[in-house]
């Protein structure tokens, strides 16, 4: 008998079991959920620019000039929505962090339907209207909850959280000093299923810090849709004076412009990013945007304001809120990676792009293993499951 046979015969040792149960669970997961989960990756993925798509597709939402955020036309903005859709109810004002994108109002139309209107922050002029329905509105609906109920549709989408992170560990946990295989070049010119088995494993190793991260993300979103959401932010200090509507009639360009300024010396060097509108006939007018926190969205400060007075009633600023909620605040930047602008935006598509990658490669390694097995031999749970020394050579 060669020394192969003699060592095939060889019972396997403890470790070895261990090895090989977890690479039978690295190995089911990517089956059965691979295509699932490429699908998911996929959108995204694609979602990281979806602002920037709509850009290119949509000529409306190009400024003609960009210009820094205190010369932004605010109070203009919202005279010429009001003068051009009179009976059109304002929701939210904002503009994006990239000045080359024109200010973005939400309104209701009179029956019920969201509608985009952009306009130019230098002077506030109409730039056109759009639906409300579009590239970014697809890909963050169908990412975030499959177009279902989002009741329904979280939980299932963040659910794959908890089997991408058990393979991820799975993988670790097989491929012995991992280390070694970083700068292991993929053997394009051998079979498919070895230089994507090659491809996999190096993907899998530079983009393992991004594949915990998304992971990690998804589980606070899986447990926030449960139950588990952050409280509310901090509200207003005084009570809103009750009125007849819930914008008032007083409520023009220049008290608009006014109410922002207010806001700037309640939070100095605030950068205003978004002004929510009041809904109701007690809502405060809201301005919030970046101040000196980090990893948290634009709405984590913001000064309430009476919009029939124009009084400062509260603000709240990011850097005091409550743990839980900057946990909460700093699951978007990290899970879309656009805190730091577009080099953190290139840089989370580009290892988008890797994770649906070994996501593909291994449902296509899996596949051959398969082909072979029953090719060999249907009784062979070896050739289904190859000790872990295999798999790193295979």
């Amino acid at each position: 008998m060669t020394a192969a046979g003699k060592t095939a015969n060889r019972p396997a040792t403890g470790k070895q079991l261990r090895d090989r149960r977890w690479f039978a669970v690295h190995s089911w997961i990517g089956l059965k959920f691979s295509l699932f989960m490429t699908f998911i990756l996929a959108t995204g993925t694609i979602a990281v620019f979806s602002f920037e798509i709509d850009w290119l597709l949509t000529p409306e939402m190009r400024a003609t000039e960009r210009i820094a955020p205190d010369r932004v036309a605010w109070g203009a903005a919202f005279e010429t929505m009001r003068r051009e859709y009179p009976e059109y109810r304002p929701l939210n004002l904002s503009r994006f962090e990239d000045n080359w994108f024109s200010l973005h109002m939400i309104a209701l139309t009179p029956w019920r339907e969201n509608m985009r209107i952009w306009l130019d922050p230098p002077d506030g002029s109409l730039l056109g209207a759009t639906s409300f329905y579009n590239v970014q509105r697809f890909f963050r609906s169908t990412h975030r909850h499959l177009m279902m109920p989002v009741n329904i549709g979280i939980p299932i989408v963040t659910f794959l959280a908890f089997p991408l992170l058990i393979s991820l560990i799975a993988g670790f946990v097989v491929y012995k000093k991992f280390w070694r295989g970083l700068f292991k070049w993929p053997r394009f010119g051998r079979k498919t299923r070895i230089w994507t088995g090659d491809l996999h494993r190096l993907a899998g190793l530079w983009g393992s810090w991004f594949v915990a991260l998304i992971a990690i993300t998804s589980v606070w979103y899986f447990v926030e849709q449960l139950g588990g959401r952050s409280p509310p932010f901090p509200g207003p200090e005084l009570d809103v004076a009750r009125r007849e509507s819930a914008l008032p009639d007083s409520l023009d360009g220049a008290s608009l412009d006014l109410a922002i300024a207010r806001a700037r010396q309640e939070l100095p060097e605030l950068q205003v990013r978004r002004i929510l509108f009041p809904g109701g006939n007690r809502a405060p007018l809201i301005v919030q945007g970046t101040l000196d926190a980090t990893l948290v969205r634009p709405r984590a400060n913001g000064v309430y304001i009476d919009p029939t007075t124009l009084e400062v009633l509260g603000s709240y600023r990011g850097e005091e809120l409550d743990f839980h909620t900057r946990i909460s605040e700093a699951s978007d930047p990290l899970h879309f990676g656009y805190f730091g602008g577009m080099t953190t935006k290139i840089l989370w598509f580009v290892f988008g792009i890797m994770m649906t990658a070994m996501s593909i490669t291994g449902i296509v390694i899996y596949a051959g293993r398969l082909r072979i097995a029953i090719g060999e031999s249907s009784n062979s749970d070896a050739a289904v499951l190859p000790t872990a020394a295999e798999a790193q050579t295979q």
